[in-house]
């Protein structure tokens, strides 16, 4: 109930159910009994959330038991919800049990409504979601890379930091129209973070959310294209090349 207040005062446009988020490892009865408990804790929210304009989104939990997976949609598809996120993953299990989670419980999730897929990821755990059904993410790996001068590009992660760049002249990307490339070097950049200036976390920051805008945006038009698949293989394709 606080959370929902809390969520209602900060006029969240996108409200989330109050759950716990499973951990890994975790037993069988573990993740029963903590999947249970958001469940209660999902009605309890729904009905604290009465009257609110804004979108309240169920989390399915779970862990990684296709059984409890199941459990957690029926009950919060009874409840009826505006949207639902899939939790309790990104938290240290493999990336196969994570797609296989996904790949289990999205296609019993309506098509009609978003599906989130909470804290991922890194742009190949972006891709490799969306191909199982995700529509939405939240992650901190964008700006918390760019803190400490890790760069997003179509061919991979570079490190700012490395002395290479130290007299590059080019900018972060080729071909990236962001206002961190559009203005400023790889040197320069490397210069900013080696001195300690924030403007260095700044337009690294820029940069990475732009690019993962742009990935967003590229995914958004290969499946209105209907050439998601396509899409897939050249963004690994481009991956498997040396990164600038």
């Amino acid at each position: 109930e606080e959370s929902m207040r809390i969520q209602r005062v900060l006029n969240s446009d996108i409200v989330m159910i109050f759950d716990e988020c499973t951990p890994y490892p975790a037993s069988f009865e573990q993740a029963r009994d903590s999947m249970q408990l958001s469940l209660r804790w999902a009605e309890r929210s729904k009905r604290a959330f009465e009257g609110n304009p804004n979108a309240l989104f169920g989390i399915v939990q779970g862990g990684v038991y296709p059984a409890l997976r199941d459990e957690s949609t029926r009950g919060l598809l009874d409840l009826g919800f505006d949207g639902y996120a899939v939790g309790g993953l990104a938290v240290g299990e493999p990336a196969h049990e994570r797609e296989a989670m996904l790949e289990h419980v999205c296609p019993q999730l309506p098509a009609e409504r978003p599906r989130y897929l909470m804290g991922v990821g890194r742009p190949e755990d972006l891709v490799e979601a969306v191909a199982r059904g995700v529509d939405m993410f939240d992650c901190v790996m964008p700006t918390r890379n760019a803190r400490n001068g890790h760069l997003f590009t179509a061919q991979g992660q570079i490190n700012i930091r490395n002395a290479r760049f130290a007299l590059d002249t080019g900018p972060v990307e080729a071909g990236c129209e962001c206002y961190c490339c559009a203005n400023f070097s790889r040197a320069y950049l490397r210069h900013l973070d080696r001195c300690g200036e924030i403007l260095a976390a700044r337009l690294a920051t820029i940069h990475n959310l732009h690019y993962y805008l742009r990935l967003m945006a590229q995914m958004r038009a290969a499946i209105e294209a209907g050439a998601f698949s396509a899409f897939r293989q050249a963004f690994y394709a481009a991956r498997a090349k040396p990164a600038a």
